[in-house]
């Protein structure tokens, strides 16, 4: 079974996204009628190194994130820090495999992974294959990361016993990957972690999106899973806009904690 037929048998319990202004009302009405006091506060982004604990799981899954807040000079405006969405996310796919997202079978491919910790965790939570991507500048952290999950895991048993593999390598959106190994095997998740803070990147974010999701030649979709804090009704509203052209949109509830201040689809590219 592929991730896709697994997804999509839960697709009825998720809210299909039609129309990009529809959906932006929807979501602000709410965010903008909630107190600021009830937004996960799960990160702090002033740390070099922080200490995260991803709940919900089989068994709790705790990992050291090296940040760098000064990379650019601008503190807390690159994928050098972690944010509470890829908390939010890394959450999500904890509580789902407990209840039907086997990930042992499965090759992750994650665009802007800047410090790691979602494709980190899908790693620990036993995903057979984890390639995480980012821009050259973010990939000394990235990698220091990654390094470091693969030393606290050596020699211990990772969810379900799983043999995995996990790397990561520079990805220029909009381009084909230099580094071949990225599509090397048929991707079945794609993991796009708050990626988007301004609508100029969406046309490129969106195209790598298509393109990897049109990559696998046996006919299998890709589903692609997008977690987005909830900032900007312009940017969120170009994004949705983008990838309505493109893919087949649903909105995962969660709960109200998080769908008050965050987004999560499940998409894949519509049928010709």
């Amino acid at each position: 079974m592929s991730f896709f037929d697994v997804v999509s048998r839960e697709a009825a319990d998720y809210t299909l996204v039609t129309d990009g202004l529809e959906e932006v009302c929807e979501l602000y009405s709410v965010y903008y009628s909630s107190s600021s006091q009830g937004r996960l506060k799960r990160v702090d982004q002033t740390l070099s190194e922080i200490e995260v604990e991803i709940q919900g799981g089989q068994r709790e899954v705790t990992l050291t994130i090296m940040q760098n807040p000064n990379i650019n000079g601008e503190l807390g405006q690159t994928g050098a820090v972690l944010w509470n969405s890829s908390v939010v996310l890394s959450e999500y796919f904890a509580r789902r495999s407990l209840s039907g997202w086997d990930l042992t079978r499965f090759n992750v491919l994650e665009l802007g992974a800047g410090c790691g910790l979602v494709g980190m965790v899908l790693h620990r939570l036993g995903a057979r294959r984890v390639v995480l991507t980012d821009q050259q500048r973010v990939m000394k952290l990235l990698l220091k990361n990654i390094e470091r999950c693969q030393n606290v895991v050596k020699g211990k048993q990772r969810s379900k016993g799983s043999e995995t593999t996990v790397f990561g390598t520079e990805y220029v959106w909009g381009r084909m990957p230099e580094d071949q190994r990225v599509l090397a095997e048929p991707v079945d998740v794609l993991v796009v972690s708050d990626c988007v803070y301004h609508e100029d990147v969406v046309p490129l974010l969106v195209k790598t999106m298509a393109d990897v999701c049109s990559s696998r030649e046996d006919g299998v979709p890709v589903v692609a899973v997008v977690g987005q804090e909830l900032r900007s009704d312009l940017v969120h509203q170009a994004f949705v806009d983008a990838l309505l052209d493109r893919f087949q949109v649903h909105r995962i509830p969660v709960d109200a904690a998080v769908d008050s201040y965050y987004a999560l689809y499940a998409l894949w590219l519509k049928q010709p």
